[in-house]
């Protein structure tokens, strides 16, 4: 599967906001079909190597290394999806493939068995660091391919050595980083959906990976 550009945009919201937000989009936009009612939930277990680059890259504001992640919906380990993702400033790198049981195993045991779908592998060795779970309501807007999302009650791992094939223990991630309103959008953003943004407040630079980690490691 070849990479996807598309403008990403988040901003930390507060419940009420977000009910407001929610029945503003529920009479402009249809729901995401796979979704019940446009709701659905997340599971994604997050890689970084041995000197954790892409959390201390986030952190600091520095290069940032990739972010790879194995990524389930609704609790069904028959459907995984291997994900990097590159952000440079609002603009995200994208590239996603199927994996077998098989092949998440040996992604597990080494990231650069991968390196022929991921060539930035063949020069990093990752581990699995955390799994963040949400429940994430989204409205779809074809011209534009825009996406709009609601993510709430995030929650993240505080297991040792994480697997999405073992029962993990989930902290919920502290206000306000545990609910994430985002806009994604390929070409140009309509102008008549902007609106929405007035009840979303200021646009903030948002990781549920790196908030995630931070819970864990202060604990």
């Amino acid at each position: 599967m070849t990479d996807t550009l598309r403008y990403e945009l988040k901003f930390s919201i507060s419940p009420a906001n977000a009910a407001i937000l929610e029945k503003k989009l529920q009479y402009m936009l249809p729901y995401d079909e796979n979704g019940a009612e446009g709701v659905y939930n997340v599971k994604s277990l997050y890689f970084d190597d041995f000197y954790d680059q892409a959390l201390t890259g986030k952190l600091d504001g520095s290069y940032k290394l990739p972010k790879f992640r194995i990524r389930i919906y609704n609790d069904n380990l028959e459907f995984k999806k291997l994900e990097r993702k590159h952000k440079r400033g609002d603009i995200v790198s994208k590239k996603s493939i199927p994996i077998s049981d098989e092949e998440y195993f040996r992604f597990m045991e080494c990231s650069r068995s991968f390196s022929h779908e991921f060539p930035e592998l063949n020069t990093m060795l990752l581990k699995p660091r955390v799994i963040i779970s949400y429940q994430r309501k989204a409205f779809v807007y074809e011209p534009g391919n825009v996406r709009i999302t609601i993510d709430s009650n995030i929650k993240t791992s505080i297991n040792q050595n994480p697997c999405l094939y073992k029962p993990a223990c989930f902290v919920n991630l502290p206000a306000p980083e545990n609910m994430v309103f985002e806009v994604k959008y390929t070409t140009v953003f309509p102008d008549h959906l902007r609106a929405v943004f007035q009840e979303a407040g200021a646009r903030q630079s948002i990781s549920k990976y790196a908030n995630g980690r931070m819970v864990g490691i202060y604990r």
